[in-house]
């Protein structure tokens, strides 16, 4: 039985030593397992012998100042903007002028312009005419033209002026009843006719004027006596 033993001990002593090359085996037992590798080539070493690990040695750096993020100073708006945009918003203001002589909605015009304000100025008449031919003769001849044309509704302007010769073919106080009987004279061929405002001496203009509140305030208490103002509709 003693014998038994020592003979497996010396059996298990030489199994150990062939296994471990001491018989002069040339290759390792370990190099099946290498042959299994996967792309062995890429398997790269996180730290050196004699070196400390990254994971040690990353938590044994100092710990980096943080970096706080970049404040961004409010913007202040310039004064220069601040008054255009005042501008923008300040309130506007529209009178309406009526009744007024040719002369006095020309002067009232100019001063409105001359305070920055806005004028539109439009006559209370229309009239449909055909312009100055010159001299009587020219006048008469052209309207038998007209009445040749079926148009009897005319009469010579005689009064002097820019107008004088010229012929009227209606008188209205409306723009657009003017056009309209501008289109009738045009479907029986009439085509010298045409619609404008009547700037007669007698005849009566409107003033339109727009712009800030208080300039035209300051121009409406200015108004001569007799001239009536009133807010646009």
């Amino acid at each position: 039985m003693r014998t038994l033993v020592f003979v497996l001990i010396f059996a298990n002593l030489l199994f150990f030593a062939y296994a471990q090359g001491y018989f002069g085996e040339e290759v390792s037992p370990d190099a099946a397992h290498l042959a299994q590798q996967v792309k062995p080539e890429r398997l790269q070493l996180m730290w050196r012998p004699g070196e400390a690990p990254a994971a040690d040695a990353a938590m044994s750096a100092p710990d980096s100042p943080a970096v706080s993020p970049v404040e961004s100073a409010p913007v202040e708006s310039s004064p220069v903007t601040q008054t255009q945009t005042a501008a923008d918003v300040s309130p506007t203001s529209c009178l309406l002028l009526s009744g007024l002589q040719t002369a006095d909605a020309d002067r009232l015009a100019g001063l409105a312009m001359t305070a920055q304000l806005a004028v539109v100025q439009r006559s209370e008449s229309w009239w449909v005419f055909i312009p100055s031919q010159g001299d009587r003769a020219t006048a008469e001849k052209k309207a038998n033209e007209l009445t040749g044309l079926g148009v009897r509704d005319f009469t010579i302007v005689n009064e002097e002026g820019a107008q004088q010769f010229a012929i009227s073919l209606g008188v209205y106080s409306r723009e657009e009843n003017a056009n309209r009987r501008l289109e009738e004279l045009r479907d029986k061929k009439v085509r010298s006719a045409r619609v404008g405002p009547r700037r007669l001496e007698n005849a009566r203009q409107t003033l339109e004027v727009r712009g800030d509140a208080l300039t035209a305030l300051s121009f409406r208490q200015t108004l001569p006596a007799g001239v009536s103002a009133r807010d646009c509709p």
